[in-house]
């Protein structure tokens, strides 16, 4: 009996050169339930993430932090250990919390027509408290259930 269950498969590589990140990459392997598998490949250069964050009109986060955020976005659950760092370097006002215009300076690199209003449409996905921003178990709760990685995707 075929069941829709996905089991996937992340392996996370980091390209350096002279003792810098110049490229990590993410390779993926779904398989379903049903028989199918999926392989995709995500990669994010230093360059080509500069060169967008110098165009866009909102401030970004520098590429090596970046790297540190973008893990648990497309790992989930399985880099859970890096979930609270990447929640302290979105939380750029030390509140306790993450608005849509802290998650807005990750954003926009990797999904280019990421707007506030699609960001808040995934924060209420798991915001408990209805009040627009994500404490560490609702970022935590993000993460696990893959919101993340499917807006990093593009498949939401």
């Amino acid at each position: 009996m075929a069941t829709n269950e996905i089991d996937i498969r992340v392996d996370e590589i980091i390209h350096k050169e002279g003792g810098q990140i110049f490229e990590v990459e993410y390779l993926y392997n779904e398989h379903q339930g049903n028989g199918d598998q999926r392989n995709y490949r995500v990669s994010v250069k230093r360059q080509d993430y500069e060169r967008i964050a110098a165009r866009t009109q909102k401030p970004a986060l520098p590429f090596d932090k970046f790297v540190k955020v973008l893990k648990p976005f497309m790992i989930g659950s399985h880099a859970a250990d890096d979930i609270p760092e990447a929640f302290r370097l979105l939380d750029s006002d030390h509140s306790g919390t993450i608005d849509v215009g802290e998650l807005a300076t990750f954003m926009p690199v990797i999904v280019p027509d990421a707007n506030p209003y699609m960001l808040l449409h995934h924060i209420q996905k798991v915001d408990q408290n209805s009040d627009y921003k994500l404490n560490l178990t609702e970022f935590t709760a993000l993460i696990n259930r893959g919101i993340g990685r499917d807006i990093a995707l593009g498949r939401i």
